[in-house]
């Protein structure tokens, strides 16, 4: 009888555990946590036991496939910007270039570039699923050029790491199945970037860097924060001054005079008045300084302050001047900047019937967890003692301003698409680190066996 009852506790025991152990699965699975870390594992066991020889190849194939598998699955009502550019573009197709004087792109003239450029792919190849193609491109050549950026400030091995864990980074995907701008202008600003660091005592490199910034920042006006950071690096890397204006002036001198140009032209063949400029700087302050919004868009103050300048001045300064509530709002702003914090309202697949809730809860959750884990190793790649390379000091700088932009002006999800860039550069210096940890583990383990 006492070996009954001993087999019965045994039993019971069993299934609370396996009940307990489902829970626990249950629970990390929906969080995000037990899905990053295998992630994060099979990529590292992949690069680790797997040898290609050829992994560029590799990851360029790996990377346009996951994001073409996206767009040919994923049904994405267009909406907001996105709609009004693509409706737009429609327009010039049909020589209607009413569309420039409405409220939006009368203010707005920047976005215009993005209604041209997709006018002219839609009249080439007539479908408008050829832009979705397009930016799947675009975004594998970034995904390649973080690798190659990455291979600077760290090693293959992790550069490698971190390129995988890119392409497999959901948002991103995403991002290609929306007929944005994102892609393309980060895919010119980064190829500039690329000629930049490698060929900047190269003057006509120099000056093709300036057109490709140029033009990144037509498409998407973003290309100012990569300006100023290079006017920076260049002032803290070169020794003289004639050495900082041979490296600066050519990039500056091409980089403001094709928007000179562009923007000429459009006031020449009376498309609009403003060319490719942003007519109402002041609204991305507006919200991005409303404390209850978190510095998001938000239609209260579309509905009180856009329409007026001196409104809009005039709440632009009582929030700056509002010291009690700016720690808190910094505090709202990273959170949903850098952390995905509140991804669910900009993430636009709640808009499909695709999927139930429980998978969305799911694919929120690993988007948020995967990147507090690069966050993390990116965190570690800051900590690493050694003197700093100038592809490190570049991203360093780049990020810093990001940071401090984003600060006062509008956050969204869909901004950290170029400032996640540098933080998974640093985060392959922090796998790295993680690696070398581990290899003097295994090499002392062995001294102390033999």
């Amino acid at each position: 009888m006492e070996k009954f009852k001993e087999i019965v506790i045994k039993i019971m025991l069993f299934v609370l555990l396996i009940f307990i152990s489902s829970l626990i699965f249950t629970s990390t699975f929906e969080n995000g946590i037990l899905l990053s870390i295998a992630s994060i594992i099979i990529i590292y066991l992949f690069v680790e036991k797997i040898e290609i020889k050829n992994f560029t190849i590799f990851l360029i194939v790996f990377a346009f496939l996951s994001k073409l598998a996206a767009v040919m699955v994923l049904k994405i009502p267009l909406r907001g910007d996105y709609w009004l550019m693509f409706n737009a573009s429609k327009d010039v197709l049909k020589g209607n270039f009413a569309f420039t004087k409405d409220s939006y792109f009368g203010a707005f003239g920047y976005q215009i570039f993005n209604v041209l450029y997709q006018a002219l792919i839609l009249k080439v190849f007539k479908y408008s699923f050829t832009l979705k193609v397009l930016n799947c491109i675009y975004s594998t050549v970034i995904t390649y050029l973080l690798y190659k950026i990455s291979k600077k400030v760290s090693s293959e091995k992790s550069a490698r790491i971190v390129s995988l864990i890119y392409t497999i980074s959901l948002y991103p995907i995403y991002l290609n199945t929306i007929f944005g701008n994102q892609q393309l202008s980060l895919m010119l600003i980064l190829l500039g970037v690329y000629i930049i660091l490698n060929k900047e005592d190269k003057i006509k490199w120099l000056l093709l860097a300036g057109l490709l910034l140029a033009l990144g920042n037509l498409e998407r006006s973003e290309g100012i924060i990569y300006i100023a950071t290079i006017f920076a690096y260049q002032f803290f890397t070169s020794k003289k001054i004639i050495t900082f204006a041979k490296k600066t002036l050519p990039i500056l001198i091409v980089y403001f005079s094709v928007i000179a140009i562009a923007n000429t032209l459009m006031v020449k063949l009376n498309i609009n008045e403003i060319g490719f400029t942003n007519a109402n700087p002041e609204w991305k302050l507006v919200c991005g300084l409303n404390y209850e919004h978190s510095g998001k868009f938000n239609y209260d103050d579309e509905t009180n302050y856009i329409y007026s300048k001196e409104l809009e001045r005039k709440v632009i300064k009582e929030r700056l001047t509002d010291f009690k509530t700016l720690p808190g709002l910094f505090y709202r702003k990273i959170k949903v900047q850098f952390l995905y914090n509140d991804l669910d309202q900009t993430f636009q697949v709640n808009n499909t019937k695709q999927f139930s809730s429980y998978i969305l809860t799911i694919i929120l959750n690993y988007i948020k967890t995967i990147n507090i884990f690069v966050i993390f190793f990116a965190f570690l790649g800051m900590l690493k003692k050694r003197k700093r390379s100038d592809w490190e000091l570049f991203i360093i700088i780049n990020f810093i301003l990001y940071f401090i932009a984003y600060l006062f002006i509008e956050v969204n999800a869909r901004y950290y698409y170029n400032p996640q860039i540098d933080i998974l550069i640093f985060a392959s210096i922090g796998i790295e680190s993680l690696i070398n940890f581990k290899n003097n583990l295994k090499k002392k383990k062995i001294a102390i066996l033999k």
